[in-house]
């Protein structure tokens, strides 16, 4: 049965089903949110394979999604390439081995945003209050100003051991597919990427 929050967020966007592919014969059915303008495939692809290369290295993995705000508009993606580089190895260092994903969004808004989540080795990290302050330091830092936006309940523990694993993964799926919107992404030009992810790949045999 889906949280409260999920339901409410069901009831505003709709289900669509995703399709996952696990091997040449097999699929999954994911729900993701549906939207009017659709979903670009390329996001939710590349948001599942860093989420799944996460558990297949760690048995717990905590998700994390936070929302990057801007004092200024840029014409590229300086700032968050800076961002994220700037902290990567204060995050390793604490947390070890994680993976991201970010999108750039800008609708009737006079400057970009970008909506991030993040993939942590959840034994390495219960409660992400700790790496939620390491990032918003960061962020105003590395963007001048910038602000960090926490959305309501902002993560998810999975432990792949437990019963309620495919329950909270599949409500994860569902969370971290608002990033996949076509709405609201504007293409600067061609050179100009409105996505990124780290690019973490399986360990041979996975």
């Amino acid at each position: 049965m889906p949280s409260q929050l999920v339901q409410k967020l069901k009831d505003k966007y709709g289900v669509e089903v995703h399709y996952q592919k696990l091997s040449e014969e097999s699929y999954i059915a994911l729900e993701i949110m549906n939207f009017p303008s659709g979903y670009y495939y390329d996001i939710i692809k590349a948001t599942l394979k860093q989420l799944d290369v996460m558990l297949c290295k760690f048995s717990k993995v905590l998700v994390l999604r936070l929302d990057l705000r801007l004092e200024q508009y840029s014409k590229d993606n300086k700032v968050v390439s800076q961002f994220i580089n700037s902290i990567q190895k204060k995050i390793k260092n604490t947390y070890g081995e994680f993976a991201y994903i970010w999108v750039r969004e800008q609708n009737k808004a006079d400057k970009q945003h970008y909506h991030i989540a993040y993939f942590f080795n959840g034994h390495k990290i219960i409660h992400p209050s700790k790496v939620i302050s390491l990032i918003q330091a960061g962020w105003f830092k590395a963007s001048a100003g910038g602000t960090l936006y926490v959305p309501e309940h902002c993560f998810y523990q999975l432990f792949i051991n437990q019963p309620n694993f495919y329950d909270n993964f599949k409500e994860a799926v569902y969370r971290l597919s608002y990033l996949a919107k076509c709405y609201s992404k504007r293409r600067v030009s061609q050179s100009v990427k409105n996505y990124s992810s780290s690019r973490l790949e399986y360990n041979e045999g996975s």
